[in-house]
């Protein structure tokens, strides 16, 4: 066997042998019966006829560097074939069609600065060392899909005018997306594995864009992006820390059934369309500081395993429904300022961090969706821990009567049950005393259910008239004192509570 069928054999294993390593084996691959007919030639040949005719060239091993330095006036086709080594087409125009479909880069390929002007095809593409598009343009579109990426993949400063497709690709090293630009009809990253970090933050996205089941497994940063015409991360997962601070989103964004990991900064995000993280999972700390949410958004049935940051957050209109907090989770929304938050009182109550602000804003907030029972549960909640934060004096004694009497004005039944025990203890002194005419001559029994009898008179009507001996007639007076007001407590917070 000769050295060159060696090559090709060890070559071909070594390729089949990284695709099954990454889970990447598909038709994009070259079948094994087909690398025995590849026929290799030199870069010299490919670079002495670009240019000067049509360059095509299919099933092919090209061996040495090719190095492009002059603009492309014809189509280059070069498919279904190995690069051998390095590529450079560093600042070259292309006005011809770019097909590099099913083609291995097996060294570096680098575009940087380079100008496509026609349709550039690079699907099922393998580039397995660094691939550099920095500062390229694709003015008819570029075509990634099922393209691997074994290196760095880096398409800083990038601009496609019409479309960008990277459906199914597959990003094994880091991938460098910053201060890019879409345009044109859509931005497709549907499906996409990314085992490096990811960048795209400052990035344009001026047509629809989509990562709908993409999966980043490291960090992701899109912090200062602007989505202009929507965007769709449906079902994504982040699996290590997902930045979006100071992102702009015009349009529909769309977060739904997406899974995050690590923790997921939306910091001073702003959201001008409708929003969607319906059935998301947030794994650690969601944080939507000074985020504005112009436009409704749906945030039922999340999971939240970690915190909530909602300080100084505008909300326009924000549904709850369904959602659930672990046991170690807290919200905050201190200076938030809240429009239409529908969650209920007891979904919150056990984790909402205090904040005055953010109490009266609730209470507010209840009170214009018409729950009026939530209101007042979320009143009552802040009046009980806004006591226990003030020191020992006067204004802190008032919150305790209040508290004890009436709830704080919003629970009736504490007057009902603090005229009770005060019949009751009035009850235990006439008993003890023996302060009612004639009580000497009754015992046991018939003596304490005397005594209930006249301290309940005292109290719902008048002790003039009841047979009090000596300074239990003041006494009698007292509680009938006490009786009035309660009584009137009782009927101004029922009151309340039917009105409001």
């Amino acid at each position: 066997m000769s050295e060159e069928m060696i090559l090709r054999i060890c070559l071909m294993l070594s390729i089949i042998l990284s695709a099954l390593a990454n889970g990447a084996v598909s038709d994009n691959v070259l079948p094994l019966s087909e690398s025995f007919q590849l026929r290799e030639i030199s870069a010299q040949e490919v670079m002495a006829n670009a240019n000067s005719s049509l360059t095509i060239y299919d099933h092919v091993i090209i061996a040495g560097d090719l190095f492009l330095n002059i603009d492309q006036y014809t189509p280059i086709r070069i498919t279904n074939s190995v690069f051998r080594d390095n590529v450079s087409c560093k600042g070259v125009t292309f006005y011809g069609d770019v097909n590099f479909e099913n083609t291995i880069f097996q060294r570096n390929a680098i575009f940087n600065e380079t100008k496509f002007m026609t349709a550039a095809n690079f699907n099922g593409s393998r580039f397995l060392g660094e691939a550099s598009f920095n500062m390229s343009r694709f003015t008819d579109g570029g075509n990634f899909d099922f393209t691997y990426f074994n290196g760095l993949a880096d398409f800083a400063g990038v601009w496609f005018d019409k479309f960008a497709t990277f459906y199914n690709a597959t990003f094994m090293g880091e991938i460098q997306f910053p201060f890019s630009e879409f345009n044109g009809a859509y931005a497709n990253f549907e499906s996409a594995q990314c085992i490096g970090d990811v960048y795209f933050y400052g990035s344009q996205f001026n047509s629809y864009s989509t990562f709908a089941d993409a999966r980043l497994e490291k960090n992701a940063d899109f912090h200062a992006t602007k989505y202009s015409n929507g965007v769709g991360f449906f079902h994504a997962q982040f699996l290590g820390q997902a930045d979006f601070a100071r992102s702009h989103f015009i349009e529909d964004s769309i977060f739904s059934q997406a899974h995050f990991n690590d923790v997921a900064s939306f910091l001073n995000a702003k959201f001008d369309g409708p929003v969607f993280f319906n059935d998301t999972v947030f794994g650690k700390d969601a944080d939507f500081d000074n985020a504005q949410f112009q436009a409704p958004t749906d945030m039922s049935y999340i999971a939240f395993e970690g915190d909530l940051k909602m300080n100084s957050t505008k909300i326009a209109g924000m549904v709850f429904d369904g959602s659930t907090f672990s046991g170690g989770s807290r919200l905050y929304l201190a200076k938030a300022d809240i429009n239409r938050f529908i969650v209920s009182w007891s979904q919150i109550r056990d984790i909402l961090s205090f904040d005055t602000a953010a109490y009266l804003s609730l209470i507010k907030n209840y009170k214009d969706l018409g729950q009026g029972n939530d209101a007042n549960e979320c009143y009552y909640e802040y009046r009980y821990l806004n006591q226990a934060r003030k020191p020992i004096g006067f204004s802190k004694i008032l919150d305790e009567l209040a508290w004890l009497s009436c709830g704080y004005g919003v629970r009736p039944h504490y007057a009902l049950l603090c005229g009770m025990v005060i019949i009751l203890i009035f009850s235990i002194i006439y008993w003890l005393g023996r302060g009612v005419e004639g009580f000497h001559d009754i015992h046991g029994h018939q003596l304490m259910v005397a005594s209930l009898f006249y301290s309940t008179i005292a109290f719902t009507a008048n002790s003039k008239g009841l047979p009090l001996r000596g300074h239990y007639k003041y006494l009698g007076i007292a509680e009938g004192i006490v009786g009035w007001l309660l009584m009137a407590l009782f009927l101004v917070t029922l009151g309340r509570l039917i009105i409001g």
